[in-house]
């Protein structure tokens, strides 16, 4: 048997989108029930799993394995934000629990 986390706790929400906003985007809020693509520094809500005309099904909670850049953020309890909209950086103001982490690759296992 394999280890995995996908499908825990996940929680999908629709949104309207402003902006080009690609599957597997980070996003942000940009104005009432609509998302924009993350850019550096920013607090993000989730991740994009499916865009389609002009409306985003977004994660916003369970587990998601996210690309990060710079330092590996910790494991355990961390903050993070994002370093653009295709991946993540420590610091800032979203706490997650980083749950795994593949520093070869680059991604970090967290619960939203």
């Amino acid at each position: 048997m394999s280890i995995s986390f996908k499908g825990f706790n996940e929680q999908i929400l629709t949104f309207r989108t402003q902006g080009e906003i690609k599957n597997g985007s980070l996003v942000k809020m940009s104005e009432s029930a609509t998302v924009a693509p993350c850019e550096n520094g920013d607090d993000f809500i989730g991740i994009a799993v499916h865009v389609n005309g002009g409306i985003a099904a977004v994660q916003v909670g369970g587990y998601a394995s996210l690309n990060y850049s710079g330092s590996a953020p910790a494991l355990g309890a961390c903050a993070i934000s994002a370093a653009d909209s295709a991946h993540i950086c420590s610091g800032g103001g979203k706490s997650v629990t980083v749950i795994e982490l593949d520093e070869t690759n680059s991604t970090a296992g967290i619960l939203l």
